[in-house]
């Protein structure tokens, strides 16, 4: 009789870790992005560098008009390695675990002459998988540009451009290249397999350019798929509760 009591404690024991792991599994797919990552040469292994679109000539005839910029490149770059680089007090600070990425080897805010990036939309991107499905995802997404950027989740516009303004350098709106735009992202629903995070700079100014950007989204179940696994666990905990006690046990209070 000892024996099949502590028989019953060990399978009634194992249920709150096997709660805690289905639990878990369902909060278990989280994705992190920066723009870090290369090697000696300071080639950058996150951020692929697509080509280039015309600039909004609206825009470039006034400033105080927010940049609307085609989804995708016109012109494809002919290499899509990208490079990272050193702010040299030009720019604020790439943000904590990233790089300040460019499309060449010699641009950047120490560029000069033929060296600096024509006026023009530059088009940057990465891919990551995700277990995606019906959840949401929630997180947050910072981003620093020059002069400014949109960033494009699946092609859903998630970061927009900020105003360059009187494009001193940076933007004067963010993301720029002198503050740190941090949008927290809710709601975020993910593909089942590969994914695409596109950056679009906005150049204007005929001078350096960059991207650095950090991103950070974790699955959060929706009440709905809660239920259904709290259900899911209490019809379980019936079962092991039934073959655990003993034929014939009177319980005592």
């Amino acid at each position: 009789m000892q024996g099949e009591k502590v028989k019953a404690i060990l399978k009634v024991g194992i249920l709150p870790a096997l709660m805690f792991a289905l639990a878990s599994a369902a909060y278990a797919d989280s994705i992190t992005l920066n723009s870090t990552g290369g090697t000696s040469n300071f080639t950058n292994g996150t951020l692929q560098y697509m080509g280039t679109s015309p600039l909004n000539a609206t825009f470039l005839a006034n400033h105080s008009t927010p940049l609307i910029a085609p989804t995708t490149a016109a012109t494809a770059s002919g290499s899509s390695s990208t490079f990272n680089f050193d702010p040299k007090g030009t720019y604020k600070n790439a943000v904590t675990g990233s790089n300040w990425v460019v499309n060449t080897a010699v641009a950047g805010p120490s560029c000069s002459g033929s060296q600096c990036d024509p006026n023009a939309f530059y088009y940057y991107q990465t891919t990551f998988t995700a277990v995606g499905g019906t959840d949401p995802y929630v997180g947050s997404i910072s981003v620093m540009a020059d002069d400014t950027a949109e960033v494009l989740l699946n092609g859903v516009v998630i970061v927009p451009f900020g105003i360059v303004g009187s494009d001193g350098h940076c933007g004067d709106g963010q993301p720029s290249c002198g503050a740190v735009d941090t949008v927290s992202l809710d709601g975020i629903y993910l593909l089942d397999g590969a994914n695409t995070l596109t950056i679009i700079d906005a150049q204007t100014g005929l001078n350096g350019a960059g991207v650095d950007f950090t991103l950070e989204l974790t699955a959060a179940p929706e009440p709905s798929s809660l239920l259904l696994l709290g259900t899911g666990l209490l019809g379980l905990a019936l079962v092991v509760f039934r073959k655990a006690k003993p034929s014939g046990l009177v319980l005592h209070s």
